[in-house]
């Protein structure tokens, strides 16, 4: 085998299935809507959300078990939850499931941490971050529900992409 056989061969391992790239493509297009209507009041498909983690940089390979979403929501729910008494982030977090959970009611889900997980029973799981755009437009502010709740920053189209940056109160607020 030569160079070029080698190296199709490799990418044929490689590369994601067309039938997996319509299933994350159907997926995601009825979440971001579900989300959208109640959240944005629009029966958007595509609007406020984004691909993130390896699939949204185009290095997910074959074998991808979870699939990384970002979600904006409206400035005005981030002065809601922030107001919230208690864990104003773990509310917010349910408040996005619940959303969901009107367009997949079968499929697992759950508030976790930083994201709302979705559990397709062919074990391909997505991983909605909710988020603020902050007023640089660069970075987002999300939900951390752990140890009582605060907000952290990312910046999610830059190298070290989200989980990164711990929030304080007066930086940067959406």
């Amino acid at each position: 085998m030569g160079v070029g056989e080698d190296f199709q061969k490799f990418k044929d391992n490689y590369q994601i299935t067309t039938e997996l790239i319509t299933s994350i493509s159907y997926r995601y297009k009825r979440i971001t809507r579900q989300l959208n209507t109640d959240f944005w009041n629009t029966n958007s498909e595509t609007a406020h959300s984004l691909y993130v983690g390896s699939y949204g940089r185009d290095t997910a390979a074959r074998g991808l078990s979870d699939l990384d979403i970002g979600f904006i929501l409206p400035n005005a729910v981030y002065h809601q939850y922030n107001a919230h008494q208690g864990n104003g982030q773990s509310a917010l977090l349910q408040s996005v499931k619940r959303s969901i959970q009107k367009t997949y009611r079968t499929s697992e889900s759950f508030g976790d941490g930083q994201v709302v997980v979705i559990s397709f029973e062919d074990n391909l799981t997505f991983e909605v971050l909710p988020a603020f755009e902050n007023q640089n437009s660069d970075s987002w502010t999300y939900p951390n529900a752990n140890n009582g709740g605060s907000w952290k920053v990312c910046n999610p189209r830059a190298r070290d992409r989200c989980n990164r940056h711990t929030q304080r109160p007066h930086e940067q607020e959406p």
